[in-house]
């Protein structure tokens, strides 16, 4: 990957953040290592929204929610470390990363909308001298249209997306981990990657090398992700159908979800509907509102599900609306 034409301010400074939810920084190992290979100062994080069995809380938390916070960059994005705790106890997987590379992650918060996020990653971007920004989505549920069957979680990604786009800071996507969520088939994620490359979006693409893949395996010990532990399975020749989310979801699994395609964020912007639809939010309700105009549930739905059946579990949420 030609970092270099995108270093634009000449500042060597990029930030690597996961897009979809905790889990996904560890997916932006392979994007930090090839970065710093080139010499570039990299900062990675993720958006502040963990999966239910680590943060039971509906939605996002804001960063009012946190403890030991190392720097507050802006009202959305902050500096956290390896002390760094959501109220109550959770430790956010950024942080979990954090403790164990010694260095300091950066972390979105979602509560103020798309808009609210943007303006604070503008002002982070500012702040800090970074050139340009890698949203890393593992999985590929960024690139859904809204018509898929398996989409589960596009609300995160979505509104991530239209607030890199709106921040006026140089973005590239990363997708990484092609159909490890269990949520888009692999004929869906080719077809939108074809398209996107047929609009001139498709920047290049990066496999993880044997370094990567030893990192991200001691990284992701204790770490709840599931979809960036395929992506590094699938690096070491892991191939088929693997049951997820305790055996309710399949992940369809191939040597391609090893590779990290990077696409133009704008141009992905302009063919995501999902994403133009929550760009004007001001809140995580608006956003979730804005999905529910195009006739889209959200994780944000499920896990006010989840809470309203005080359910712990994927497998027992599934028993209890099947009965």
């Amino acid at each position: 990957m030609d970092w270099e034409r995108f270093n634009l301010k000449g500042t060597r400074r990029v930030a690597v953040v996961g897009i979809g939810g905790g889990g996904d920084v560890l997916g932006t190992i392979p994007t930090r290592n090839s970065l710093r290979r080139d010499k570039f100062e990299v900062l990675i994080g993720s958006a502040l929204w963990e999966r239910f069995i680590v943060d039971p809380k509906p939605g996002p938390r804001s960063l009012d929610e946190l403890d030991n916070i190392e720097e507050v960059l802006s009202e959305t994005v902050c500096l956290a470390g390896g002390q760094t705790r959501i109220r109550g106890g959770a430790v956010p997987q950024a942080c979990r990363l954090s403790a164990k590379l010694g260095e300091k992650v950066l972390l979105l918060d979602l509560t103020k909308g798309a808009k609210g996020l943007a303006g604070g990653i503008r002002e982070m971007a500012d702040k800090l001298g970074i050139g340009f920004i890698v949203g890393i989505d593992v999985g590929g549920d960024v690139l859904a249209t809204g018509k898929e069957e398996g989409l589960k979680s596009p609300l995160c990604d979505s509104l991530v997306l239209a607030a890199l786009v709106n921040s006026g800071v140089k973005s590239i996507v990363g997708v990484v981990g092609l159909g490890c969520d269990g949520e888009l088939k692999p004929q869906e994620l080719e077809s939108r990657l074809s398209e996107i490359a047929s609009m001139g979006g498709l920047l290049g693409a990066l496999g993880m090398t044997q370094d990567d893949v030893k990192l991200m395996e001691f990284l992701s010990e204790g770490l709840n992700t599931e979809a960036s532990k395929l992506a590094v399975m699938a690096a070491k020749g892991v191939r088929g159908n693997v049951p997820i989310r305790e055996g309710t979801r399949v992940a369809q699994v191939s040597i391609f979800s090893s590779i990290t395609f990077f696409l133009d964020a704008r141009i992905l912007y302009e063919a995501s509907e999902l994403a133009k639809v929550v760009a004007n939010s001001e809140t995580i309700d608006e956003a979730n509102e804005a999905m529910h105009s195009l006739g889209i549930e959200t994780e944000l739905d499920f896990e006010r599900a989840v809470e309203r059946l005080g359910v712990t579990s994927y497998r027992d949420y599934v028993l209890r609306m099947k009965g």
